[in-house]
């Protein structure tokens, strides 16, 4: 019986932190632009060409895109949520997988595809 114990807390302690385990440290998200032209935007300090695809890290951190293009919206939010890995990691992880998993950030998901809004040329 004391085996059976053992062997279920370390299956826990194992699986805990499970979306930090299990999801990676960046993300990438495709920025496009609504009127098929090109414009320069930054998110996190860092700035692509859009359409194009730019990589945040997963911190939890609230983002969004910047642009200084003409005609074109300064900001565009980039929408985030709870991983699912995250509700399965309370299951099994408790307590300490999910404290884990908010502490790194790697609970958060961003949206995968974001438009800039610009006035057609």
């Amino acid at each position: 019986m004391k085996f059976v114990y053992t062997s279920i807390a370390v299956a826990a302690l194992s699986l805990s932190g499970c979306a930090s385990i299990m999801t990676a440290e960046q993300q990438s998200i495709n920025v496009t632009v609504s009127n098929g032209q090109s414009a320069e935007v930054t998110v996190d300090d860092k700035t692509i060409t859009a359409p194009g695809m730019i990589t945040v890290l997963r911190d939890g951190k609230d983002k969004v895109v910047k642009t200084k293009a003409d005609g074109c919206d300064n900001v565009t939010v980039i929408k985030k949520s709870v991983s699912p890995i995250f509700f399965g990691n309370i299951v099994i992880g408790g307590l300490l997988g999910s404290t884990t998993d908010n502490a790194t950030g790697k609970m958060w998901d961003y949206q995968e595809s974001v438009q800039v809004n610009c006035a057609t040329k």
